[in-house]
């Protein structure tokens, strides 16, 4: 039942990031604080897709960058630097902050090999 509550609600998490957007853009007068407030509340619908699927971990781990996102950009604002500077720096610093701390959350990112490689020989390239 988490599972399809999940999945329904990923249309809902993406009108409401694309409402988030048009709503800050029109408050702010600029685009970029708008796209910034699309993928923040993206992450946010990520969040909270963990949560209902009751992997804490998971949703603990993908809350920094949404989190650092706002943050930075609200810094960045009140420091006065340009909206479409602000849209870049704050990304940019939230990634470099999600990075630093995905120290704190072992397991998260777990690369596999499916397939076996082996070697090919010049008998099989060539005819």
């Amino acid at each position: 039942m988490r599972w399809t509550v999940a999945a329904l609600l990923r249309p809902i998490t993406f009108a409401l990031a694309i409402v988030a957007a048009v709503v800050t853009g029109n408050r702010t007068h600029t685009f970029w604080l708008g796209f910034l407030a699309f993928f923040i509340a993206m992450g946010a619908g990520r969040v909270l897709g963990a949560v209902i699927r009751g992997r804490l971990d998971k949703a603990l781990y993908k809350a920094i960058w949404p989190g650092a996102a706002a943050g930075y950009a609200i810094l960045f604002d009140d420091i006065g630097l340009p909206h479409w500077a602000n849209f870049f720096v704050s990304v940019i610093a939230a990634s470099m902050t999600k990075s630093a701390l995905s120290g704190f959350f072992p397991k998260q990112r777990i690369w596999t090999r499916r397939v076996e490689w082996r070697r090919i020989d010049l008998d099989e390239l060539l005819p």
